[in-house]
């Protein structure tokens, strides 16, 4: 309530109460603007999930699983998020989104590999999981596509949203598949093979494959613009491919001055792109309608998932080496400043954004 003190009020007075109520302004507009979407960052070593405020840094939920978790996908309506985590066991956590309490699991015979020995870092271990990796939703919220890379046969599993079930396994047999990502305009599935040099398509309303093409330079990431273009982020050469998503063929590929490991994100607005590289440690970013790099932004080691925000004003980085989520202001040439670095967790490196519903 307002309150109307006398004209006898001094001036220093009227002052302090002037203030104090541009300050509830100020904090009730930011408090809103912190409900409209939160980071979803992903740590490794301390198999974290954490959800977290871009606006003021602050921890809003967080869940530890029995491992990593590695990519998550959330539901159109906000309310439930999907998380892979890869190894011992191998499963898909279910979480509620507003309590980030476990709802479910996915587990499957298809998560399962007879053992087998592999180089994990200086170490070789004996391997009995296929590691379901990448996941993704189609348009409607009804299908999560579950990428297993290490599977005998490697491909996609399927899970049925709304009956609670895994349906069926898609057999790729390609090696690398290790993110996928859903377009939001035709309900295809584009699933890039890095130790293939491929990328394949997937109508998700037939499970059947549209197309394979070939992309070069270990393709890993991908996202869509609005007008229909697919841009495929390859790890090994630091180029970015461009794809029709209309016909699926190749339309030009962009050398982004960086090199290594990372993923890419494109803004709502289709205005920019950002490609992430763990050799440069850096993110570059480009003007999609002129294919042009237009700044590179040094974030230290290990930048991981770069996400827009829904206006495309700013730029998180999920970042491993330096424990941090990044908030670059992107700015109208795309050059690229950095805002705020939010510290969480101990190795954050994949990640996605939830939308919060309204109430």
């Amino acid at each position: 309530m307002f309150r109307v003190f006398p004209k006898t009020a001094t001036e220093s007075l009227r002052r302090l109460v002037l203030a104090s109520i541009a300050g509830v302004v100020l904090c009730g507009a930011g408090s809103a603007s912190a409900q409209d979407h939160t980071i979803i960052a992903l740590s490794h070593s301390d198999f974290t999930a954490y959800e977290l405020d871009p606006a003021t840094g602050r921890i809003v939920n967080q869940f530890t699983a029995e491992n990593q978790p590695h990519e998550a996908v959330v539901t159109p309506d906000g309310r439930t998020i999907f998380v892979a985590i890869p190894r011992d066991p191998p499963y898909v956590v279910i979480l509620d989104a507003a309590t980030f309490e476990e709802k479910g699991r996915i587990e499957s015979e298809h998560f399962h590999r007879p053992p087998e020995a592999r180089q994990l870092g200086p170490e070789v271990v004996t391997n009995q999981s296929a590691l379901p990796h990448g996941v993704a939703l189609n348009r409607a919220g009804t299908k999560l596509y579950v990428g297993v890379e290490w599977s005998e046969v490697p491909g996609l599993v399927v899970y049925d949203v709304s009956r609670g079930e895994v349906s069926g396994k898609i057999d790729l047999l390609l090696e690398g598949g290790h993110f996928l990502a859903i377009d939001p305009r035709t309900d295809k599935l584009y699933y890039p093979h890095r130790d293939d040099d491929r990328v394949v398509v997937i109508d998700t309303s037939t499970d059947e494959i549209v197309k394979i093409i070939d992309v070069p330079g270990g393709p890993v990431g991908v996202d869509f613009t609005p007008d229909g273009e697919a841009w495929v982020h390859s790890d090994y050469d630091g180029t970015v491919t461009v794809i029709d998503t209309s016909t699926d063929e190749v339309l030009e590929t962009i050398d982004t001055g960086g090199r290594g490991a990372g993923r890419i994100s494109i803004s709502p607005d289709g205005r920019f792109a950002a490609s992430t590289r763990n050799d440069t440690e850096n993110v570059a970013l480009i003007d999609v309608e002129k294919r042009e790099v237009t700044g590179h932004v040094t974030l230290g080691p290990g930048p991981g998932f770069p996400l827009f925000s829904p206006d495309g004003s700013k730029l998180y980085v999920m970042n491993s080496g330096g424990a941090d989520v990044a908030v670059i202001d992107v700015g109208a040439g795309g050059a690229g400043v950095v805002a705020a670095r939010h510290p969480v967790g101990v190795n954050p490196f994949g990640g996605t954004l939830r939308h919060v519903p309204s109430r």
